[in-house]
């Protein structure tokens, strides 16, 4: 293997790394995406949490049927209308009180629609140092058309449709702490046909749902004197905020049900385009049942898991349509807003009969401890497939799940024992290098070999230059002779990769890195899960191909500076050539391109690289300065090298005479025997030669 060949080779890993990135620059340009983190209209921001009660103009979101699907009317047929309404208001269920030791959410609930404002998570912030709590499940508002999470939105009786969103719903009973239902009548000819909606927020546990699961119940009850035929359709929960500035990290997914096991299928914001305006999901391209919905970002989840009516069975068979499109879909990816609609199929429903339709919801973080526990991780749930659900690029065919686990594992040990997430990443780092150490010696050495065979190269390169056959055989010949190995040169880079694809995935998915702090809050580094932002612009710097200076971030700048010298002390060949000369050169600024690739990744990321350079550097030097010392004693003839015997050894010349070993016993007579005959064939050759 050549210079030429070598280098190709490693350009080639290091593409395989960095590729993804480049491609996604590549398509926010050609398709003029606008790139993650720049301004967006008004109207697209989530809406904030109202207050407990509130009035103002309700919203009708007939125009947010999803394509392909019958719009609900916007005011009732002759024969059915609303029979009353309530007032606009919302309550609160659950606690929005930090670390409360009874709830771990709050549920604000709309009358419109019986839908939901806001979701509180009480155990976290909304951001590093801050005191507001996480908050999620805004409505959407998109030009004329809200969107309420969970909102109902039709009924349809007897092939008519009545919008149930428009109208704030009434109240039934006394709202409690943890329970509120709320209904609305529709007037039939034979009589009225009510329709409620009922939420219960599960308190802290030990086991079970840990209080991260509400109850939703839809039902409909025909108090009329004939039977009648209804169906429903309900919003799903919307996407949460984005997390990440590298890249969209919010998506829709859906688990199905396999012969024992969940499969999961994602779909992400710049999917929905003009073409693929709405994405049917009820069922996959493999015909298998959708067994629970909903939104996602890269640290929270919102999913609907239809409960059925028959125990025995792990999927409601009781929806006709579950579909997920956009409600822009003309707008840069970034900007697009996604939502969801659940359509029931149609019951028919008895005088006097009631019919339900339950609802677990999970509102929570992506956390392994809490989606690995038994209740999560179990049929039909599984919700754990949901933590290697990935943000875009190629890495969805480059996932490694189960090296994702063994390293969220080993940052969990570590942090066990160091009690710092960035001591932690810097612990993962010295236990890879060490793991890898002999392979890297070995590289190490195969490259300084290398340099120094770049003029015998070049000779063989001369001497066979018309004939290749010769000239590969030549250079193996040489290989051989000095014991180098060419792929020991590349190895340790492409065991690694795999390392750095789910490191890359692990640091930016894993949630107790989410505003986790950097030696317990000395430095400048607050949010490990995000750029370390040393000075952040109030204004974004606009650079070249698109890109936007947000803030000085430093890591990315150490991770520049530490490139430079490992690539001016590393091991290379001797470049007995202009080309080659040139092709180091390449090399080096293509080494300046992860800095770049990296600046808006998250710091325990950056942290993760720059300790790995540095240990490396250092490890490289002290291997070369071994192989250095060992070579010049054995120059100096200072230490003895253990080697096989070699063939010149065992074919020792017959006139030199043994050497002498001292035997006893059977053994020495033997040998003394041998001497002596030895010592007499030597005289008679003596005499012979004399002749």
């Amino acid at each position: 293997m050549n210079t030429k060949r070598l280098i190709t080779l490693m350009v080639v890993g290091m593409a395989v790394v960095i590729g993804w990135q480049m491609l996604l620059d590549h398509l926010y340009k050609k398709n003029n995406w606008r790139r993650p983190g720049e301004q967006t209209s008004a109207a697209t921001q989530p809406a904030e949490a109202l207050p407990p009660t509130t009035s103002g103009p309700t919203t009708s979101i007939a125009g947010a049927i999803a394509p392909g699907t019958t719009a609900p009317s916007t005011h009732p047929t002759p024969s059915l209308q609303l029979a009353s309404t309530g007032t606009e208001q919302t309550w609160q269920l659950g606690s929005d009180q930090a670390n409360d030791p009874n709830f771990r959410m709050a549920v604000v609930v709309d009358a419109r629609g019986a839908g939901i404002r806001a979701v509180v998570l009480n155990e976290f912030s909304k951001e590093v140092k801050n005191a507001q709590r996480y908050s999620y499940e805004h409505p959407i508002v998109e030009g004329n058309t809200t969107i309420i999470p969970l909102a109902t939105r039709s009924i349809v009786l007897d092939n008519q449709t009545v919008d149930l969103s428009s109208a704030p719903w009434q109240i039934q009973g006394q709202p409690g702490n943890s329970e509120l239902t709320l209904f609305v009548d529709v007037q039939t000819v034979n009589g009225p046909v009510r329709i409620l909606k009922r939420y219960q927020v599960q308190p802290k546990s030990k086991d079970g749902d840990l209080g991260y699961e509400i109850l939703v119940t839809d039902t409909i009850q025909n108090l009329s004197t004939e039977p009648v035929q209804a169906a429903l359709s309900f919003n799903g929960p919307v996407p949460p905020g984005r997390e990440l500035e590298s890249s969209d990290d919010r998506q829709i997914v859906a688990g199905y049900m396999g012969e024992g096991y969940i499969r999961i299928d994602h779909w992400l914001p710049h999917q929905f385009e003009k073409e693929t305006v709405t994405q049917q999901i009820l069922t996959n391209k493999d015909h298998q049942p959708m067994v629970w919905a909903g939104a996602s970002s890269v640290y929270f989840n919102a999913l609907v898991m239809p409960v059925p009516h028959d125990p025995n069975q792990q999927h409601a068979g009781y929806l006709a349509s579950v579909q997920a499109y956009a409600l822009n879909p003309e707008a840069p990816a970034d900007d697009r807003q996604v939502a969801m609609t659940f359509t029931t199929s149609a019951m028919t429903l008895k005088p006097q009969e009631t019919q339900s339709i339950p609802l677990k919801v999970y509102f929570g973080p992506k956390s392994r401890q809490v989606l690995e526990s038994g209740y999560y991780k179990s049929m039909p749930r599984s919700y754990d497939l949901t933590l290697n659900t990935l943000n875009s690029g190629c890495s969805n065919w480059c996932t490694f799940g189960w090296l994702i686990g063994i390293l969220v594992g080993l940052l969990r040990a570590f942090h066990f024992v160091l009690r710092d997430w960035g001591l932690a990443i810097i612990a993962l780092v010295v236990l890879v290098r060490v793991i890898l150490h002999p392979i890297t010696k070995r590289s190490t050495i195969s490259m300084q070999k290398m340099g120094k065979m770049g003029p015998e190269m070049e000779r063989l390169k001369k001497k066979y230059a018309d004939n290749k056959d010769e000239l590969n055989k030549a250079m193996m010949q040489v290989y051989k002779e000095q014991g180098f190995t060419p792929i020991f040169g590349c190895l340790p880079m492409f065991l690694q990769m795999p390392i750095w694809i789910a490191l890359w995935q692990a640091l930016q998915g894993t949630f107790e890195l989410r505003h986790a702090e950097f030696l317990w809050g000395w430095t400048w580094i607050h949010d490990l899960a995000r750029p370390d932002e040393l000075i952040r612009f109030s204004n974004p710097i606009p650079l070249i191909f698109g890109w936007h200076l947000r803030a000085i971030n430093v890591l990315p700048l150490m991770m520049a500076v530490v490139t430079y010298f490992n690539q001016k002390y590393m091991p290379k060949p001797a470049a007995a050539s202009p080309e080659q000369q040139q092709q180091q050169k390449m090399m080096q600024w293509m080494s300046m391109l992860f800095p770049l690739m990296f600046y808006s990744l998250p710091s325990g990321l950056n942290l993760y690289y720059v300790t790995s350079m540095a240990l490396g550097i250092y490890e490289s030097k002290r291997i070369r300065d071994h192989i250095n010392q060992r070579e010049e004693q054995e120059k100096a003839e200072r230490i003895l090298v253990d080697a096989k015997p070699t063939r010149g050894a065992k074919t020792r010349r017959r006139d030199e005479p043994a050497a002498e070993v001292k035997k006893g016993g059977l053994a020495g007579w033997l040998a003394s025997l041998q001497a002596r005959a030895d010592e007499v064939r030597r005289q008679a050759d003596k005499g012979r030669n004399n002749k």
